[in-house]
Parts: C-alpha cells; sequence; structure tokens
C-alpha cells in the first residue's frame, strides 16, 4: 500500500516527503549456512511485493541481484543483510550468518599433493594418546572426535552400521560386547537400545559416552578435521549420503569402499559429488580412478608388494596416498617404519598416537 503524509510548514504550505513503512518480511533462503572457504553458496529470496533489494555479505561484498552466488575467502562467521523497498517508502531488512568453516578437502588435499615435505595424520576412530593412555576417552566416541582435532590430527577414521531401526551409528564392530558396557549385535538393536549402554575406554573403564550417531559424529568435527568413512557391512548407502548431504559434508568426507569398483560406484551412483576413497593393489587401477577428477586419494599399505610402484604412479596422476601404521613402537622412540613410509612418500599416516607421531613428522 503507498502511503504519504502532507503536512503543514512554517510557511503554511504543504510538506510531500513519504513515511516510511514495513514491508512483509521475505523468506531467505542459502543453499548452505555452513560453507566451506572458497565453495560457492546460492542465497535467494521470496517476497509478495514488487521490491528492489540490496544484499550486504558481510566481506565487503555486495550485490543488487534476487539471486546471489558468493563465496568466501577466509573462515569466520559472516553476517548477511538484505534490504528490500518498493520505492514508496515500503522497506524490510532482513539479518542472517553464513558461518565458513575450513577448506574443502579436494583443496586441501591439493595443497598437501603439491607440498613435497609435508604429511597429515590421521587418528584411527578418533584414538589419541592422551585417549587411550590418560583421560580414558573411547574410541569412535564425539569426545574422542574433538580431542583428535585439538592434538592436531587432520583427519579422522570412524565406522559406520546400520541399527535395526536404519539409524546410523558410529561403531567398529559388529558387537557392542567389546566397547560397551552391553552385549548384542549392532544390527539387531535398534537407536533406542543403543542410546542405553555406555561406551567403555581401552582399559576397560565404563565412561558417560554413549554411542554416537553418525550425525553426532560428523557435527563434533565439522570444520576441525576431515572424515574418512568406514562403511560396513549392511549399511544404506543412499541414507548414509543423503545424510552427509543434509550436513553439508559432502566436500569434507571421503567414502571408504576397500578395493572394490562395484561398491564405489554404490556411492556415487547416489550422489556423484561423493569422493570415493579406494584401496589400490595394482598400478592398472591407477588409471581407473584417475578417471574421476574428485578422487585425490587412495590407500595402500606400505608394507604391500607393489607400494613401490603404486606410490609415484598415482602421484603422477595427482594422488596422494594413505596407509595405516598403528603400532605402539612410536610410544617408545622407535619411528622406523615412519622413516619408510615417509622414504615411499606417502602423504596421509593413520595412527592412534597423533601427539608422537605428528610433531615427528613435521
Amino acid at each position: 500500500m503507498f502511503q504519504s503524509c502532507q503536512k503543514d510548514d512554517n510557511n503554511g504550505g504543504t510538506d510531500n516527503t513519504e513515511e516510511e513503512y514495513s514491508l512483509p518480511v521475505p523468506v531467505l533462503t542459502i543453499s548452505n549456512p555452513v560453507p566451506c572457504i572458497n565453495e560457492e553458496i546460492e542465497l535467494s529470496f521470496t517476497s509478495d511485493a514488487a521490491v528492489t533489494q540490496t544484499w550486504n555479505l558481510g566481506d565487503n561484498g555486495t550485490s543488487a541481484e534476487k539471486t546471489v552466488k558468493h563465496s568466501y575467502t577466509q573462515e569466520g562467521t559472516f553476517k548477511i543483510n538484505l534490504k528490500l523497498s518498493d520505492g514508496n517508502g515500503g522497506i524490510v531488512r532482513v539479518d542472517t550468518t553464513v558461518s565458513v568453516m575450513g577448506k574443502r578437502l579436494d583443496d586441501a588435499l591439493e595443497e598437501l599433493i603439491n607440498n613435497p615435505s609435508k604429511i597429515w595424520v590421521c587418528s584411527h576412530r578418533g584414538n589419541t594418546y592422551y585417549g587411550q593412555k590418560i583421560g580414558s576417552i573411547p574410541e569412535n566416541s564425539t569426545e574422542a572426535i574433538e580431542r583428535a582435532a585439538k592434538a592436531g590430527a587432520q583427519m579422522i577414521e570412524i565406522d559406520v552400521r546400520s541399527a535395526s531401526d536404519g539409524a546410523l551409528v558410529v561403531m567398529h564392530d559388529a558387537t557392542i560386547d567389546r566397547t560397551t558396557d552391553g552385549a548384542g549385535t549392532v544390527s539387531d538393536m535398534t537407536l533406542a537400545m543403543l542410546k542405553r549402554v555406555k561406551l567403555k575406554a581401552e582399559n576397560g573403564d565404563v565412561t558417560a559416552n554413549q554411542i554416537p550417531t553418525l550425525e553426532e559424529a560428523l557435527l563434533a568435527g565439522r570444520g576441525k578435521i576431515f572424515y574418512e568413512l568406514d562403511i560396513k557391512k549392511g549399511v544404506d548407502i543412499p541414507a548414509l549420503v543423503r545424510l552427509c548431504d543434509s550436513l553439508h559434508m559432502l566436500d569434507r568426507v571421503v567414502f571408504y569402499r576397500g578395493a572394490s569398483k562395484a561398491k564405489a560406484k554404490e556411492v556415487t551412483d547416489v550422489n556423484p559429488e561423493c569422493v570415493v576413497f579406494p584401496y589400490v593393489e595394482a598400478t592398472s587401477d591407477i588409471d581407473y580412478w584417475a578417471t574421476d577428477p574428485r578422487i585425490k586419494l587412495i590407500q595402500v599399505g606400505y608394507s604391500d608388494a607393489l607400494a613401490e610402484e603404486i606410490v609415484p604412479a598415482a602421484r603422477t596422476q595427482g594422488m596422494a596416498s594413505f596407509t595405516s601404521y598403528i603400532s605402539d613402537a612410536i610410544l617408545y622412540g622407535d619411528f622406523t617404519v615412519v622413516d619408510k613410509i615417509r622414504e615411499l612418500q606417502y602423504k596421509i599416516i593413520l595412527t592412534n598416537y597423533v601427539e608422537m607421531l605428528k610433531p615427528y613428522v613435521d
């Protein structure tokens, strides 16, 4: 509605100044409120009024377009302001925020590959020296994930299973007997049943930690650490992919499906944006995986017979190599195998003892 006001001035004339009034609040849509650095997001709005718009994007960026595509170049929380005007005095302003949280995994891996001296440390099931030997923090718990990130691990490996009601939970074993104060098979138990038990630390102490859902585990480290999801038998792959997508985590995780090309395809068939993480057993497999430009990481055992051929072959295709070294030897200052892994030019090492391995490789 157009509204105006005529007022007598001191000379008996009139003042035709329009009075400002409020327009209906629009519906604001952001494609991703928690993007990575340099990740393009889309902002738009819906309004019943005929308006012009002005966006202030919080990082000195502005736009007068109805739909805006924008990316942020650094971490932080940015306040977004949208001002709508109908040109007749009607105005409304809407504020929201975007939290930019870390780099995309592909971007971070590319930097890793291009830095010959750099090696990442991946926490095995969230384990750290503190968690296992001092703090009684259970493996695959949200507390373990937070501790691994605090210890400086760049990546974390966690295990995904399905409960009987389809809930996705984090648990390595097929049963909960070893890791909790309860007993039973994960796939035979509902989420409610699994939540009733408490996780045990490595020394057997029962803790206050519950079995986390995958969503809880991902949110515990989102923006702080990258994830390798070890997908166990029976997991509903479409549900897994949809969950990661709903949490805006597809560019922060890799999906491990072993060496099977068919199982890897089950993931990318749901969403081609998914990044699979294959185990490579022969140099001939490198060309196959290299056809997907999003695959920048492969796994190969450092003691595998063809490791000395596979790792350089992968490097020429722009892929980093990942290996597992879970030995307690580094607790006693023995880094002989780590030196061998470095000599072979692996880029990521899986460990239980982030605090010991990270300073050494750094």
